[in-house]
């Protein structure tokens, strides 16, 4: 056999090491470039973040602030789009000096993992746009200086709050950042979320619809006492939902004389655990038997595995203990996005003598009021859903002049619509020659829209009595503390008046009826603090809540 015929440059080079180990860096470094180039044509970046924004999480998310208004994610809905634009262009008008407020949110939502969705997403941005239109175009919240407003994403299950408040860090001094706003659901994201906000930047967290009644609890004190210091609020806690829900149960005829807690039991959650917790208690009374049954939401669920039908499966075992306890009520302690597996199991499982079941929720059924499995259990006749909503756009009725709450909500709703106000006729009158809103008023059943402009509203009065806010804006938790009794502020949801802990006072709780059809009607307006808030205080007279 004969030999192997060698490569001749080979040999050289065997012979030269210093030039084969060139020789081998050079392919090395063709291989590595070559590779970058050719990964970036073959397969592009799925998702380009701006200004203040990072790439993160799965699916892959923008986190952060974001300052240029670009998409949060590769597949957005046009309608989210749309909103983004127009934060930028109405930061775009602001001239001279100006203040701002950050909307934080899970912006990213991901279908059957997160328990909100897109369309619920949109009234609060919605919401705090009407509050920035409204400060930098009417009198109706002084004049100076001029607002903007950013939109921050937390990711999806608020799981990259981290990031988010990394670079809202980074951003605060640039953009005259003075406060935050919104956070979204009660969980301990959220929470340590308002907590760094508070120990790092120094600056007020309002949440807009923050009900868990431990959520402005510093979670790194072991005591479980300490306030996160900055922390507001201007939604009624998860106790003061389930008083209102048993002052709404203790009116209905025949007297309810048995009601099960149907109780979420899982774990970082602060809006299930402190619901349930409420409800297990205040719905005790004389001649009542209250019946508890838990059920377990998973904490933790991977894109498209199921959350509809990992619920499924734990009702229908709960379906012979629910007869069992041969309810009048049934209340709902958990999640919103969750009342459809209920609502579906129920009427789809065995009957079993109760020919109607009427249902009650915590304030988060706002998330189902376009839930399929709840709309269509509704027009089975098999159950009845309502719930103690936050704030609801008929909750101060339809009679002119009606309350000075009432007229508070009037203005508000002119602004959100671009429509004369409903009682005088008047159109809506603006400082400037601007375009005015035209948002849906459809969009207003949930609530949110009301909260989050609450929520900014208050952000936007501190900022503007702070006289050195845009040097210091740490104090402005300060001018926030001042905003009670005599001193309340006009409010969508009601006059806004805020305890020394930054939760609200006098704020009422609707109670709220679902049709088959996705309509929302208040059927009865209650107060937890005892008594009615419908103006402020008057010389002589009674003083508002706090006072």
């Amino acid at each position: 056999m004969p030999p192997a015929v060698g490569n001749p440059r080979f040999g050289r080079l065997r012979r030269h090491p210093v030039l084969s180990l060139l020789a081998a860096l050079v392919v090395l470094t063709g291989l590595v470039f070559g590779g970058r180039w050719a990964s970036g044509r073959l397969f592009p970046p799925s998702l380009t973040c701006g200004t203040g924004l990072t790439a993160t999480g799965t699916p892959l998310a923008c986190a952060g602030v974001n300052i240029d208004s670009v998409p949060f994610t590769g597949h957005e809905p046009a309608r989210m789009r749309e909103l983004e634009n127009m934060v930028k262009t109405a930061n775009d008008g602001v001239k001279g000096p100006y203040t701002s407020v950050v909307l934080m949110l899970d912006l990213s939502p991901v279908s059957d993992v997160d328990t909100l969705t897109y369309d619920s997403l949109y009234p609060n941005i919605e919401g705090a746009l009407t509050a920035v239109w409204r400060a930098n175009n009417t009198a109706a919240y002084g004049s100076t200086p001029a607002i903007k407003l950013y939109l921050a994403n937390m990711g999806s299950q608020y799981g990259s709050w981290s990031e988010a408040v990394a670079q809202l860090k980074d951003r605060l001094s640039a953009e005259h950042v003075s406060a935050v706003v919104g956070l979204g659901q009660s969980t301990d994201q959220t929470r340590r979320a308002a907590a760094a906000i508070s120990s790092q930047l120094h600056i007020p967290v309002i949440g807009s619809t923050v009900t868990g009644d431990s959520m402005n609890i510093d979670p790194a004190d072991p005591t479980g006492k300490k306030q996160i210091p900055d922390m507001f609020r201007v939604s009624p806690t998860n106790t003061d939902s389930v008083i209102a829900a048993n002052q709404y149960v203790s009116t209905l005829r025949p007297a309810v004389t048995s009601l099960a807690v149907v109780a979420d039991s899982v774990t970082g959650d602060d809006y299930t655990q402190t619901l349930a917790e409420a409800a297990k208690t205040r719905f005790k009374a004389a001649g009542r038997t209250v019946t508890v049954l838990p059920y377990t939401s998973p904490s933790d669920l991977p894109a498209g595995s199921g959350r509809q039908d990992y619920l499924v499966q734990q009702f229908n075992l709960m379906h012979a203990n629910l007869c069992q306890a041969a309810p009048s009520v049934v209340y709902f302690a958990g999640r919103g996005r969750d009342l459809g597996a209920f609502v579906e199991n129920w009427v789809q499982g065995a009957p079993c003598g109760i020919a109607q079941l009427h249902i009650l929720v915590g304030d988060d059924a706002s998330e189902s009021i376009h839930d399929k499995g709840v709309l269509n259990g509704i027009a089975s006749g098999r159950v009845t859903v309502a719930y103690t909503a936050l704030a609801s756009p008929d909750e101060w009725g339809k009679d002119c002049p009606g309350s000075d709450a009432k007229h508070n909500y009037d203005q508000f709703w002119s602004a959100f619509t671009g429509r004369p106000d409903p009682c005088t006729g008047q159109p809506l009158t603006a400082d400037k020659d601007v375009a005015t809103l035209s948002f849906d008023p459809a969009d207003l059943a949930s609530g949110q829209a009301m909260l989050t402009h609450d929520a900014a509203v208050a952000a936007i009065s501190a900022g503007r009595h702070d006289a050195v806010g845009l040097k210091n804006p740490g104090l402005e938790t300060g001018i926030l503390h001042q905003f009670y009794c005599a001193q309340m502020l006009p409010g969508a949801s009601g006059w806004l008046s805020f305890r020394t802990d930054g939760t609200p006072a006098g704020k009422p709780s609707p109670v709220v009826q679902l049709g088959s059809d996705g309509s929302a009607r208040t059927v009865a307006l209650t107060w937890p603090d005892g008594a009615p808030n419908l103006s402020l205080p008057q010389r002589g007279g009674k003083g508002a809540p706090g006072c």
